[in-house]
């Protein structure tokens, strides 16, 4: 097994692990209003406290109101550098807080290494090449660690852990690759519902693999 960290990489709201990206479609409830998306609420407070908070609010799409908040027509707090990050913090602290389901997923998450993917975004992404500062991550790693129920415990499937391992050799049967089968299956059974399907959507079987499902998997 490689001594590497895991790396979990999100972007596009379809895919698995989208329900990270701030766009995802989960309203979230902060300073006694209701938000579309954490997005909505992130891009609205460049104007807190002014009319054009709600402007971006009452925006139907993430996408939109970021394109709106960004576009320079509206004054922007003159402090917004110096808080962006807390803000999103609080955005998105709210947004798992929140919704119990995202809360299993991001837990479920363990010490995986979270990163926003698109080379669109240098300072909340990764770059797309890795040379991003990805804060989004960074927060939410933040917010996973403060859940009483983490326990930084996250498991590779078989193939990943052990990539120069075929699939029908004796190794899943003797040494470490049986201790490493048999940990990675009672972690594994215990994901939630929503937790398992991300994970089994990211981690997708190699097709060869169909028979060592069959056999030690289910």
């Amino acid at each position: 097994m490689d001594n590497h960290p895991v790396e979990i990489r999100f972007y596009l709201k379809r895919d698995p692990y989208g329900c990270f990206s701030n766009f995802a479609g989960y309203p979230v409830e902060i300073d006694g209003k209701i938000w579309r998306t954490s997005e909505h609420y992130y891009q609205a407070q460049r104007f807190a406290g002014t009319e054009y908070e709600e402007v971006i609010r009452e925006i139907k799409t993430p996408f939109e109101a970021k394109v709106v908040a960004k576009r320079g027509v509206y004054p922007r707090r003159k402090d917004w550098f110096e808080v962006k990050f807390d803000i999103m913090m609080k955005a998105v602290k709210s947004k798992f807080e929140q919704h119990n389901n995202l809360r299993d997923i991001l837990v479920s998450t363990g010490n995986a290494i979270l990163k926003e993917h698109t080379e669109l975004d240098h300072y909340w992404a990764d770059g797309g090449d890795g040379s991003g500062r990805s804060r989004l991550g960074e927060a939410l790693m933040s917010i996973r660690s403060s859940f009483p129920e983490y326990d930084e415990i996250f498991f590779e499937p078989p193939w990943d852990a052990f990539p120069t391992r075929r699939y029908d050799t004796p190794f899943w049967t003797e040494g470490i690759g049986k201790e490493y089968l048999g940990k990675y299956l009672v972690w594994h059974r215990k994901l939630s519902a929503a937790a398992l399907k991300e994970y089994d959507a990211y981690f997708a079987l190699p097709g060869k693999w169909e028979d060592f499902r069959d056999k030690y998997l289910i």
